[in-house]
Parts: C-alpha cells; structure tokens; sequence
C-alpha cells in the first residue's frame, strides 16, 4: 500500500485488481494453488491498507488482470500452477456490494471502473453517461446481492478465488446502447475497436 502512495506522489496513476482487494494471504489456506499470483496475497492487513486507499481515491482504476486458467492447469505443485486468476466477472458485483455495504461510495466505483480508466486512457467517448457518449451501461439492483458461484459464472474456466463471498451483479448491460446481457443470455454483438483520443 505505500507503493501507491510513493507513485501518487511522483505523478503516477494507480490501479489495483479486485484479488488484492478482496482476498488475503489467509485465503490461501482454502485456496491452495488456486491462489497462485503476481504480486502474490499479502495479510489482512496490508489487504486492509490497499482497499482504505482504493475507498479514499488513492487507486485510480480496478483493473482485473483476468487469466482463466483451468481447474486443470491450477490444479498443480505451487512451481508448476500458472499464476492468476480470473476476475472480470466478478469484479464490478465486488466493487458494488463493498458499496451497499457501506465500505465504498458508489461514486468511488462509477469512477475506478468507468471515468477514471476513460479519462486516463483518452476515450472521450466513454466513462459517462451524457449525450454525445456511447451509452455503455449496466443496469443493477443495489439490494439484489448472491452469492458468487464459479457455476454460474461465464469464463472458460469455470471456478472463481470468491467462491461463496457476495456480489451484486449486472441485470442488464448496454454497449453503445445495444443491450448485450439481459440477465439471462448474451447477445451476438460484434466489438468495436476504441481509439485514443488525439491529443493523448
């Protein structure tokens, strides 16, 4: 957690993935290689120091650093288990239940997931919701939260470090206002490639 403060200090942005936030090394006892990463889980502690930064505004952006390995490649020694894991699924209904439990504004997540990573990466056309910008939206009920369930999730490899923690997930998601996830099935949507803006 200093290391954010130190690069803050020297003019850097800094973002900070949802494992870090929300699991510690005495997760490791239930996740075994499973847990593996780059930088690996820290104590209680630190994991406490890193979130109270993420809440006050010292981290940027939460970004994932999703990597799907399978049951297959994690289930391994500690020197032959890939390091990471997934989370792009599950780090907006973790960001959004630490809200409706008081731990984060809601502003603090609109802005470390949409506005900030928009602003620093120099995509006027994205981050807010205003007219002119492509209405990239996602619909939530702030009091539906359940339970995080590796079934039910919808990467390749099929299990999830939050097993059993809770979340509040999307019911409808909109990409340049084309609903694209309606809580039940995606749509066939082709992707857009997002240029930078010029002056950036």
């Amino acid at each position: 957690p200093e290391g954010v403060d130190a690069a803050r200090a020297g003019g850097a942005t800094c973002e900070a993935t949802p494992h870090h936030l929300f699991l510690s090394r005495e997760d490791l006892d239930d996740l075994g290689t499973f847990g593996r990463m780059n930088p690996p889980l820290r104590s209680e502690g630190r994991r406490e120091a890193l979130f109270e930064r993420l809440a006050d505004g010292r981290i940027d952006v939460v970004a994932t650093d999703h990597a799907p390995h399978t049951r297959e490649e994690k289930d391994a020694s500690i020197w032959d288990a890939p390091s990471g894991v997934p989370g792009v699924e599950t780090a907006l209904p973790l960001l959004l239940e630490a809200a409706r439990t008081g731990r984060l504004s809601y502003e603090r997540v609109r802005a470390v997931t949409a506005t900030n990573p928009a602003e620093i990466f120099g995509l006027p056309r994205k981050g807010r919701v205003e007219a002119g910008r492509d209405a990239d939206l996602v619909l939530v009920d702030p009091e539906d939260a359940r339970e995080i369930r590796g079934g039910d999730l919808h990467s390749k490899c099929g299990w999830t470090p939050f097993e059993g923690k809770q979340g509040v997930f999307p019911e409808l998601t909109m990409v340049r206002g084309t609903v694209v996830w309606d809580g039940d099935s995606f749509a066939d949507h082709d992707g857009e490639n997002v240029r930078r803006a010029d002056d950036t």
